[in-house]
């Protein structure tokens, strides 16, 4: 059963991951409430993902399997004792990277199945991005908790890494500015895996890029030929 179309669907998800993003590092450290409400947005941004990006019966279940732990280790921040905080930091990202993968293998899935493309398909193309981008700074945050010394931090920032939201925050920026090719030099990989795992970032996006545009400008020139082909007739 498909979930009903929506208009402009992809330009809300798009608008609340920004968002999302921005407010992290701004608001999330706060306080004890506000990192709870930080929290809560997050799990209604993978509620919206889940019910706009997943519409094959199994891939909700299997998206269902993956959320679930994912939030429920995030909300344990605020109810186990803080010794368990590694374990559902660790658990947190596992489930977070492995839900966020599978969402952009189904975007990614539903573009190579367009044959019409318009503007929400854009948008679509681009959550995606931004969502690989994500789940690659999730990737980090986790080895960063299991290997610390795999990460060579600028020390005026480093405090950051105490604090959960700030240190998501820290992991998202590096992820973007890998994935984008800024590669800016305040946190660098210094030991394996964080090697093995930037350049893998960077063939991702290349990929996605090459593989997603070439698809888009397919799928414009085809609508364009078609359009064509009904005006002389």
């Amino acid at each position: 059963m498909e979930t009903p179309r929506l208009k402009q669907k992809h330009l809300l998800l798009l608008a609340a991951m920004i968002a999302l993003l921005i407010a992290q590092p701004l608001l999330g450290h706060l306080s004890l409430v506000a990192g709870a409400c930080f929290d809560a947005l997050f799990a209604v941004i993978a509620a919206y993902v889940f019910f706009i990006v997943f519409t094959e019966r199994w891939e909700r279940r299997g998206a269902l399997l993956l959320a679930l732990p994912a939030l429920a280790s995030n909300f344990g921040f605020y109810v186990l004792p803080h010794r368990a905080q590694v374990v559902l930091a660790a658990t947190f990202h596992c489930f977070t990277v492995l839900f966020l993968g599978l969402a952009v293998a189904a975007i990614l899935r539903d573009i190579f199945r367009k044959k019409v493309i318009g503007g929400d398909e854009v948008l679509g193309a681009f959550c995606g991005y931004m969502l690989g981008g994500i789940a690659w700074a999730n990737i980090y945050t986790m080895i960063y908790l299991l290997v610390p010394g795999c990460f060579s931090v600028n020390p005026e920032i480093q405090w950051r890494l105490a604090e959960p939201h700030l240190r998501r925050a820290l992991f998202d920026y590096l992820s973007f500015a890998t994935l984008t090719g800024l590669g800016y030099a305040d946190i660098t990989p210094v030991a394996p895996p964080a090697y093995s795992l930037t350049w893998l970032q960077v063939l991702f996006g290349q990929f996605y890029m090459a593989a997603v545009v070439a698809q888009l400008v397919g799928l414009k020139l085809a609508g364009a030929v078609r359009g064509g082909g009904s005006e002389s007739r």
